[in-house]
């Protein structure tokens, strides 16, 4: 058919990988499993399919395509149907197969076990011509990709959409109909007017509290799905479930054992024990939607939908729209503290915490392991450059002992700014020294050049830093304790507000490290799967908040420290992460309601005790027992430094800075300017040098009331970009 939808609306370019591997001319060439609901392709299509694409993505792309399968499939009566019916002539046969297999059937006469043969041949050929029509349904519905009619797909692009009399888009659903719902009249009426959930509130928050539940209690899967949209961490890592705390795993290293024959008894066996544990955290959501704060919503979905092409009618619904925004924004949250996450909760307990605070993050670990406990050993290769980082990363491959760079499953944890950096490095490579087009301005491949066994894993919220880790993929587990807890969302009415909250756990882990060697242990016991450069991992404007437990004491979990504005003790001692040779910083906040000091004792050794009660910091040394010596201290906060710009050329760029002094030679009239910013201010500053003067006038992009002359550095004339023109807004001229 000319009009035919195709079965996988939102994998296109997947499926057009797909089947070029496998050979397939359209899409109704693709084998699905009817009754499963699911791909069925044989032992040889798979093994063509990891031989092209690896088996991580093979995996990925087939779980996708599952459940777009699935996602068509769902709920739709007419096949549950046809199933229902499929599994009755199952039993029949079943039940006809045992009658004839009863002992006692050997006693009966012809006759009659020729009609119990009748009915199995008849049920035989009901069950072929059965699974025929469950065939010949799912393919018809697959060819709808996105559920079933009146309104499965929403065509917004149309002058109207379609409406029943009594439910938008003519769902039946009960969040979808007119009756107690303003939002959905308005939708469906065009209207201006957001709904009055302030003054309505009696009638409106509990309709729409409602519809909420009834959406999550009858999609389950569309929940799920709302979660499944959104990047989350990459799919070759380990994910391991029902971790209620904390999980371990053990192992157990051994040295040589074999020895040449002799007579006697001399027994060398050494063994090494360890464990890695991981700790799942708890957490929770708490929202409180104001009346105010929903009219925003509804606006926001009212023109959300008018821009979109077709989509299924749940995410077009108003409670759709809203749980898909809450489910949108935990998934970008919890990707972002499973990487840069620094546990610190405390203080009261109706202060909101950051997210990032939620939990001991990926890049924690890697502080952890290696500055703290110094389970492994970085290599001391100095920093990446654009100009080095190609030898760079090879560099350290070559430091990975040669039975681990040779195994399959690694990556190179690494930022996006030096990939990029590689990519474009890489490509000058491969233009001058390889016979192939990949490359010539830019290398786009998932691994460093003939390594391709070790897959660049870029970690999006791993910023700031020139940091980059080696390890197996599957050394990375994400911990759960129950995923769906994170969509058992519960909802409250309360005066004119609506609340929604949930407590879910979450976590990450190595499952091992490498092992700490005393000396006399055998070489054979220096194991570690984890490798890196020694580049610090977070910037040193990372700072964990810390909270008063009334104790006196600051403990520790990460060295750079910002008081918390609730603080109300002394602090006398301290405990937690403290290596020798550390450096630690403790950031005051001037919104302290009272003035508290960290004592100089027998503890901290300072120059006298320190107010806590400023936006300045003092940084500590950790001695070898563990006390502490002040370096350095300040009262204020750092302020953030301006570069003034040299120039000697006719023509400035307003993207390098905002002031600029001239040092050339010789006298120059400034005739352009180069980019810059609506209502950005420059000042351009003249020189001392003798006979050399700096000129403007009015001229290419530049305006000035009169003509200006800066004969020393003391003169200058303030310039401000209006609609692109650099216009004259000030001049200080001697």
């Amino acid at each position: 058919m000319a009009n035919e939808k195709p079965k996988f609306g939102k994998l296109q370019k997947t499926l057009a990988a797909f089947m070029a591997v496998l050979g397939f001319s359209k899409e109704d060439d693709i084998p699905i499993n009817a009754e499963e609901k699911k791909l069925d392709l044989t032992a040889e299509q798979m093994v063509a399919l990891e031989k092209a694409l690896g088996k991580a993505p093979t995996a990925q792309m087939i779980k996708a395509m599952d459940g777009e399968i699935k996602a068509a499939l769902h709920g739709n009566l007419q096949l549950k149907a046809i199933q229902d019916e499929l599994d009755a002539i199952l039993k029949e046969q079943e039940l006809i197969q045992e009658d004839l297999e009863n002992p006692e059937a050997k006693t009966e006469d012809d006759a009659t076990v020729s009609a119990k043969l009748e009915r199995l041949n008849t049920a035989l050929s009901a069950e072929t011509k059965k699974r025929k029509e469950l065939e010949a349904t799912v393919q018809e519905l697959l060819k709808d990709s996105e559920g079933d009619v009146p309104a499965a797909i929403i065509k917004l692009n149309k002058a109207t959409m379609e409406h029943s009399a009594t439910h938008l888009f003519a769902s039946g659903k009960q969040y979808d109909a007119f009756d107690k719902r303003p939002w959905n009249a308005r939708l469906r009426d065009g209207g201006v007017k957001a709904t009055d959930f302030t003054n309505d509130s009696k009638s409106t928050i509990p309709t729409l509290q409602g519809d909420l539940e009834h959406f999550v209690r009858q999609n389950p899967t569309v929940i799920e799905s709302l979660f499944n949209d959104y990047e989350e961490l990459p799919a070759e890592w380990d994910r391991v479930t029902n971790v209620q705390d904390r999980i371990s795993s053990g192992f157990v290293i051994a040295a040589e054992i074999v020895q040449g024959r002799k007579k006697g008894w001399a027994p060398k066996q050494k063994f090494k024990f360890d464990t890695e544990e991981g700790k799942v955290y708890r957490k929770k959501i708490d929202i409180t939607f104001d009346g105010y704060e929903l009219q925003e919503m509804e606006n926001t979905w009212v023109g959300q939908i008018k821009n979109m092409e077709g989509s299924h009618p749940w995410k077009m619904s108003f409670v759709g729209f809203l749980l898909s925004e809450l489910a949108k924004q935990q998934k970008v949250d919890d990707r972002i503290a499973q990487i840069n996450g620094i546990f610190s909760v405390g203080g009261d307990g109706d202060t909101p915490g950051a997210n990032v605070n939620s939990q001991n993050g990926l890049r924690y670990l890697w502080w952890y392991y290696r500055d703290v406990l110094k389970k492994y050993r970085p290599f001391n290769i100095g920093l990446p450059t654009e100009a080095n980082i190609v030898d760079y990363i090879e560099k350290a491959i070559l430091m990975i002992p040669e039975e681990n760079r040779k195994d399959q499953g690694l990556e190179i944890q690494i930022s996006d700014r030096w990939k990029r950096a590689y990519n474009k490095k890489a490509g000058e490579i491969y233009n001058l020294q390889y016979s192939t087009d990949q490359g010539k301005k830019d290398y786009s491949l998932d691994h460093p050049i003939d390594r391709p066994n070790f897959k660049f894993q870029v970690l999006k919220d791993q910023t700031q830093t020139d940091f980059i880790g080696f390890t197996y993929s599957k050394n990375i587990q994400d911990m759960q304790y129950r995923p769906e807890e994170r969509n058992m969302f519960t909802f409250t009415f309360e005066k004119r507000d609506m609340h929604i909250f949930a407590d879910y756990r979450r976590g990450i882990r190595f499952k091992f490290v490498g092992t700490k060697t005393v000396p006399g242990d055998p070489k054979e016991f220096e194991k570690q799967v984890l490798w890196s450069n020694n580049a610090p991992i977070f910037s040193n404007e990372t700072k964990v908040p810390v909270f008063d437990d009334k104790s006196g004491i600051l403990k520790v979990n990460y060295p750079n420290m910002i008081i918390d504005e609730t603080w109300v003790t002394d602090i006398a001692d301290i405990e937690g992460n403290l290596v020798p040779g550390q450096i630690i910083r403790i950031t005051g906040n001037a919104s302290l309601p009272s003035v508290k000091n960290l004592k100089d004792n027998a503890k901290f050794d300072l120059q006298g005790d320190y107010a806590l009660n400023t936006p300045g910091t003092i940084t500590l040394f950790v001695n070898e027992d563990k006390t502490l010596k002040e370096l350095a201290r300040t009262t204020t906060a750092p302020e953030v430094a301006v570069t003034d710009v040299g120039f000697t050329e006719a023509v400035i760029d307003a993207n390098e800075g905002n002031v600029f002094r001239f040092n050339g030679e010789d006298t120059t009239a400034i005739t352009n300017i180069l980019n810059g910013v609506e209502s950005q201010s420059i000042k351009i500053y003249g020189t001392d040098t003798a006979d050399v003067d700096v000129t403007l006038s009015t001229t290419g992009n530049i305006h000035v009331t009169v003509n200006a002359t800066l004969a020393s550095a003391a003169d200058y004339i303030q310039l401000t970009n209006v609609a692109g023109t650099w216009m004259e807004t000030k001049r200080v001229i001697a």
